[in-house]
């Protein structure tokens, strides 16, 4: 049947080549275009096309592709085939029976996910064949990743939960939201962060299963149905999280301080925005309504601009593969690569003339400008305005206006018509633009795009709560930054940019909600000192905490809300290792990261003398009672006894000192334990145990 099957899809993709054995570039990608049934093979480096396949037009292809692993997936019959790159034919065909099938690929491993049906099949990524048993969870489930570490991470949305799945097993579900909250995976920079939409939340998953929680702009909870926008993976530690619906809004999340940043976009349909992308610090998200990227960088800020790449509106396909960023029009023939500087290559998918290994040319460089050189041609004419070449065109202005501008007396008319108007200092700016709210450490950082179309002499910040804006204004020049300090960690705050000119103000849109603080990490120098039952445990707070962080401790002792950095962890077992883990929280979450510790209650030996021995023998006792006999001291004799720990009782008065205890003392004697009554020895009295001794636990 696998014969017949294999001969069947070498019929079924046709295979355009010029020679028996290509050489494709190490460093590229495979790209669909579904008007002509043609996958191709594009060098990154260069942007051409160096190998195809042919098929029928009008399939429903997927290119699932990682390393040497490219397998196509039609998505109305579950037909899953694997391409040879070297042979540029398709050597296995597998029917994985689904459709809308799910394929995550990474290295050696390989996962086929029926959502629907909740059922999870290992697979070989080269034959394609199925490895072990299927794992069934409650469907639908949500789409599926692998980690850094080979982990399968399932959604599923039924329980609010995600199941990782490692060689095949399912592992202990990690709580993520209640059931039925949409929930999306991205593998940021090999670790896996849930986002559940509903609650607004993304939970990090550290290396060492540390699980954080950081708090999202309330707004996200408005995404569509489906949730929020995420994508499959990025391969440093911005998350982006698009909240299309009817907002725009743009969340960029930094795994690695915690920080959150948003932004919105100024679009007409917010629903025709698809997955963002991140590459270096520039956030590329495709928009169906004209069949373009938006291109906003997170580190700068500002207006974002737009990316041209099919000549109509449609779907583009955006993702991220060997640190270059691909943009495929799908039905058309054009699709661009991007590398992490912004500069851009043009790819035109219909090209057939396809080298050979003879003749196949060396990857270009991506070209650098060098001023000395004067016979070289840029790929696209120079931009005085901005240096960025991936910004072609200035995304239009914002559609959705802010406070309308304080309307000025219309001028008298002159005889004398000018063709230009230029502005004036009498003529109203636009609204400030773009506005993004960052959270750090006590503190959100709100940037701006200045205004334009008039003359504006200042900037000032209105913020929806108490706090203080730094500087309390910018000018009209600017740098377009603010910094709000003096707010509250558990509020979230938006904010608005006023441009001031001479004929009154002009305001901005009202900015995402962002809070003064990030999740903390986790605290540093913990410690613990060894009591009787117990451990005082102390630590120093995290660098980027503040006044409303807080503390869960877990292991041998839990308290989930500890203030202060010190604690008595009480009512543990004497002569046992106990350990701690701690984690700072504040109103912004928690990250994965924990401390821990370890306190050893080993009973403190301690050695005293035998006591009140004058008149008579004293017996040692098998047990902390007045029977029995495991030896004696002969009377006058007092020795130095190794006392191991105490223990109650039964009462016993002494004849000589009158003194009547029930605490009994466990003893070293004769290579095993035994028991004096504490008023037969000089122990220490005063408490039950008496210091340094702990009590008998065992």
């Amino acid at each position: 049947m696998a014969a017949v099957i294999l001969v069947a899809a070498a019929a079924w993709f046709g295979v355009g080549v010029s020679s028996a054995n290509p050489k494709l570039a190490d460093v590229g990608a495979w790209l669909w275009t579904k008007a002509r049934g043609k996958v191709v093979h594009v060098n990154g480096l260069s942007g051409e096309v160096d190998g195809y396949l042919d098929d029928k037009a009008g399939k429903q292809l997927r290119v699932v592709q990682d390393g040497s692993n490219v397998l196509l997936v039609d998505d109305r019959t579950g037909f899953v085939s694997r391409v040879e790159p070297s042979q540029l034919s398709v050597t296995q065909t597998r029917d994985l029976g689904a459709a809308g099938l799910q394929l995550a690929v990474s290295g050696g491993t390989g996962y086929a996910v029926d959502p629907g049906a909740g059922r999870v099949q290992r697979i070989d990524p080269v034959t394609l064949n199925a490895l072990g048993a299927p794992i069934t969870l409650p469907g639908p489930l949500g789409a599926a990743r692998i980690d850094g570490g080979g982990r399968l991470w399932v959604p599923v949305t039924a329980r609010g939960e995600v199941v990782p799945v490692s060689g095949g097993v399912a592992a202990t579900p990690v709580k993520v939201g209640e059931p039925g909250e949409e929930l999306a995976v991205t593998i940021a920079g090999g670790l896996p962060v849930v986002v559940n939409t509903r609650a607004a939340t993304a939970v990090t998953i550290g290396a060492d299963g540390g699980v954080g929680e950081i708090t999202l702009p309330k707004d996200v909870a408005r995404a569509a149905k489906g949730g929020v926008l995420t994508p499959a993976m990025t391969e440093g530690p911005l998350v982006p999280v698009l909240t299309a619906g009817d907002s725009g809004l743009l969340v960029v999340l930094d795994t690695s301080s915690n920080a959150v940043l948003s932004t919105r976009f100024a679009v007409d349909d917010p629903t025709g925005l698809g997955v963002p992308q991140v590459l270096g610090s520039k956030v590329y998200v495709p928009d169906r309504s004209s069949g373009a990227l938006i291109v906003w960088d997170s580190a700068a800020g500002g207006q974002p601009t737009t990316l041209q790449v099919a000549g109509r509106p449609g779907p583009v396909d955006v993702f991220v593969k060997d640190g270059l960023l691909w943009a495929n029009d799908e039905n058309g023939d054009k699709a661009v690569v991007i590398d992490p500087e912004g500069r851009k290559h043009d790819v035109d998918k219909d090209d057939s003339d396809v080298p050979g290994p003879t003749n196949t040319p060396k990857p270009k460089q991506t070209p650098r400008h060098d001023p000395r050189q004067t016979d070289t041609q840029p790929e696209e004419p120079p931009q005085t305005s901005d240096p960025d070449p991936t910004r072609t065109r200035e995304a239009e202005p914002p559609r959705r206006h802010g406070r309308k501008p304080t309307p000025t007396p219309t001028p008298t008319p002159t005889s004398t018509p000018t063709s230009t108007p230029t502005p004036t200092p009498s003529a109203a700016p636009n609204a400030p633009g773009a506005v993004t709210a960052r959270s750090g450490p006590g503190r959100v950082i709100v940037t701006f795009s200045p205004s334009t179309g008039g003359e504006v002499e200042r900037y000032t910040l209105k913020a929806s709560g108490e706090g203080r804006p730094e500087p309390e204004s910018v000018d009209g020049d600017g740098p377009f930054q603010f910094e709000f300090t003096g707010g509250d960690c558990a509020r979230e705050y938006t904010f608005v940019v006023v441009a001031h000119w001479a004929g009154g103000e002009v305001e901005s849109e009202q900015s995402p909600g962002a809070r003064p603080c990030v999740a903390p990490g986790a605290p540093s120098n913990f410690a613990a000192k060894a009591v009787n039952r117990g451990a005082e445990l102390t630590w120093d707070a995290p660098q980027n905490g503040d006044d409303g962080v807080t503390y869960q401790l877990g292991g041998a002792a839990a308290n989930d809300a500890i203030n202060g950095t010190s604690f008595k962890a009480d009512g543990l077992k004497n002569n046992v290792k106990h350990s701690f883990t701690l984690k700072a929280r504040n109103a912004a979450g928690a990250g994965p990261d924990v401390a821990t510790t370890e306190v050893d209650l080993a009973y403190p030996r301690q050695k005293y003398k035998n006591a009140n021995n004058n008149v008579v023998d004293t017996l040692v006792r098998p047990a902390a009672a007045k029977s029995g006999e495991a030896g004696r001291i002969p009377k006058g004799q007092y020795l130095s006894i190794t006392v191991i720990c105490q223990v109650k009782g039964q009462s016993v008065t002494e004849d000589e000192s009158k003194e009547t205890s029930d605490v009994w003392n466990r003893i070293e004697w004769n290579g095993g334990v035994a028991y004096l009554s504490e008023t037969l020895m000089t122990t220490p009295r005063g408490s039950f145990p008496a210091l340094p001794l702990f009590e008998c636990t065992d």
